[in-house]
């Protein structure tokens, strides 16, 4: 996919149907997926053969790196160095773990009354997640937003504790 690395505003949409709506929209979607039209397929050919594309990927790799580190620094001052169990090589999130008993969703409104924007981590399993996390997503949020964001965080984290 050429979204996040070219085209990171775009967003995909959903929707829900049932019998005869959803067999005709099944199939307007295979034979859609099937045929990506001509013109999208030249513009993705010119974006991944201009000279500048590798330049832009290693341009976008290393300020994804620096945002990464950054929150990874703040989580670690704010919420200690387990709280996250997994820092990946490459990426847009992180997934903060809550301590037990904390609610994802509280912390979400929590810290969105604080102007602090993070996506509840019970959304993104596909079953019950097996601990309370909070999907960060640093693609967008400066350095400096980080450093002013997390201490807001964690304390949204504490006031759910309470």
């Amino acid at each position: 996919s050429l979204t996040k690395c070219a085209a990171p505003g775009v967003r995909v949409g959903a929707l829900c149907a049932h019998g005869a709506a959803l067999a005709r929209l099944r199939h307007a979607r295979l034979i859609d997926d099937f045929f990506v039209p001509g013109y999208l397929q030249e513009v993705v050919l010119q974006l991944v053969t201009a000279s500048a594309w590798p330049q832009h990927l290693r341009q976008l790799r290393s300020a994804l790196r620096i945002r990464r580190d950054a929150l990874i620094a703040a989580l670690s001052q704010h919420f200690g160095g387990d709280c996250l169990s997994l820092i990946p090589s490459g990426g847009l999130h992180l997934w903060l773990r809550l301590p037990p008993g904390v609610s994802d969703r509280e912390v979400q409104r929590l810290a969105a009354e604080k102007g602090v924007l993070v996506s509840p981590g019970c959304h993104w399993f596909p079953a019950e997640p097996p601990e309370s996390f909070l999907r960060l997503s640093f693609a967008a949020a400066t350095p400096e937003q980080i450093e002013t964001g997390i201490p807001m965080l964690a304390q949204a984290v504490q006031d759910a504790s309470s």
